[in-house]
């Protein structure tokens, strides 16, 4: 952890999205981005709720989410190590938890401050609580709620809490207990989806339609489904610690297939993979999606070993000498992981931010701004209203949106012109010939300066982020005059 924090001083602009939400609901403004506008433009309302507690109790909001992500992962491997101990695993509940932590993917989302870690923490809490249910029965009352954060936690947290609810019978084998904690699950779930109808205007949250809001079949959703698969397959590819377990599982799948806590495992690890095809993977570095399926991954690699330790009667040594192979996996994939990306994004929002005072003196309280990052610039400039071009947090771009090809964002240049929009902030990026452009940055970008509208704004000013990556600050013409 003292790793984590130290080497990585990382920040990701959306997590700022999260930060003014809290901040508006903490000054008793309600769950919005701009003051009156309900729309869900985040993707979890606990974590949000978190958030707003900092922000209400004066604590910074980054120290704060950091700290409480990595609190997550003390927990994490708390319950972790003693679903080992119960299964015994020996001398691999240590390469379990070692597996599980000692990858990139795991180690950046651990201090990124996103609801990541939370969610994951409650959901190997239930994990363990459904697999002790056959012996010892928590009140159903806690599971059930536990079970509905996790449904408030994520957007894809349903798929796992009715997940969850069948396991509860699985293993317990109670009908009654199952019963007890289905029914106080979807009296809350239908309190949710009530409160999110008349409160927000619909029953799902806004990031679903802006980021993945597509059909089942269609030409469009099987290139998102193949962006899907190949992002596991890069998964796999850069964290090759955990490709034994493509092979294990195949072999040890006949013998276990009874096993009730291997096949919940493993069909656990399915629904994420199952979320990742169907979301077309994600934009974000270090594989974010499949982050919550990395513990699972671990304790299912070495309750594989097990099996075949106990098939074949491999000795200690034998089971100490797979740990240190799966090391040297884990050393391997950490040192060639290209981190270049990681450093460019920890430069470039951290840049972002040493401008945002200025920014702050330039645009008037009570302006209109149309900008496509929604995170640190509208946070710090929490008097002004913004409109997201991309569609996080506004309603109607989320949903009427287009994307070009399957790009993640979502454009609609039109219906942000016609709301007049005082500034606009601009993104270009360098192409190939070392030229600065809208359309390398992204296609949002590009379509707003295609756009007629697009010269009736003049530039202000410009900054520099990166090497290759720069804003513009644009400003309608007349205000210039």
């Amino acid at each position: 952890m003292f790793f984590a924090l130290t080497y990585f001083d990382w920040i990701v602009d959306d997590l700022y999205i999260y930060f003014r939400y809290a901040s508006n609901f903490a000054n008793g403004k309600g769950i919005v981005f701009n003051d009156g506008d309900h729309v869900e433009g985040i993707s979890g309302l606990l974590w949000m709720f978190v958030l707003s507690l900092y922000s209400y109790s004066g604590l910074s909001p980054e120290f704060s989410a950091k700290l409480t992500g990595l609190l997550s992962v003390i927990f994490q491997i708390f319950i972790i190590f003693r679903i080992c101990l119960k299964f015994k695993f020996d001398l691999n509940a240590f390469g379990t938890c070692a597996l599980m932590l000692f990858n990139l993917p795991f180690i950046i989302w651990s201090v990124s401050g996103f609801e990541i870690m939370l969610y994951m923490s409650i959901q190997i809490l239930i994990f363990y609580l459904i697999l002790n249910s056959d012996t010892i029965k928590i009140n159903p009352f806690i599971l059930s709620l536990l079970i509905f954060l996790v449904t408030i936690s994520r957007p894809e947290g349903i798929l796992f809490s009715v997940c969850y609810l069948f396991f509860v019978f699985t293993v317990s084998g109670d009908k009654s207990y199952t019963l007890k904690v289905s029914s106080v699950y979807f009296i809350t779930l239908s309190g949710l989806l009530l409160f999110r109808y008349f409160y927000f205007g619909d029953l799902l949250p806004n990031t679903y339609y802006a980021k993945i809001g597509h059909s089942i079949f269609g030409s469009y959703e099987l290139k998102s489904y193949k962006n899907g698969l190949f992002y596991l397959k890069d998964f796999f590819l850069h964290n090759i610690q955990f490709i034994p377990l493509i092979i294990l599982i195949p072999v040890s799948f006949k013998f276990l297939k009874k096993n009730k806590f291997f096949i919940f495992t493993l069909t656990v690890v399915l629904l994420q993979f199952g979320f990742v095809i169907f979301a077309g993977g994600d934009w974000m570095v270090q594989y974010r999606f499949i982050v919550p399926a990395i513990p699972y991954l671990s304790v299912l690699t070495f309750v594989c070993l097990r099996y075949l330790k106990e098939k074949y009667n491999f000795n200690r040594y034998s089971t100490a000498l797979t740990s240190v192979f799966f090391i040297i996996l884990m050393t391997i994939s950490y040192i060639s992981e290209d981190k270049s990306v990681i450093k460019k994004e920890t430069v470039m929002w951290n840049r972002l931010k040493e401008i945002t005072p200025e920014l702050k003196k330039i645009i008037p309280s009570g302006s209109v701004v149309a900008n496509g990052s929604s995170g640190i610039i509208p946070f710090y400039l929490d008097d002004v209203r913004f409109i997201d071009l991309v569609g996080l947090t506004d309603r109607h771009i989320a949903k009427n949106g287009y994307r070009h090809g399957s790009w993640f964002e979502k454009s609609l240049p039109e219906y942000v012109y016609a709301l007049n929009p005082d500034w606009i902030v601009m993104w270009k990026k360098k192409d190939s010939n070392g030229v600065f452009t809208f359309k390398d940055a992204s296609p949002c970008y590009n379509d707003m300066a295609m756009d007629p509208e697009f010269q009736k704004y003049v530039i202000v000013n410009s900054y520099d982020l990166y090497e290759d990556v720069i804003i513009e600050l644009y400003r309608i013409k007349q205000l210039s005059n």
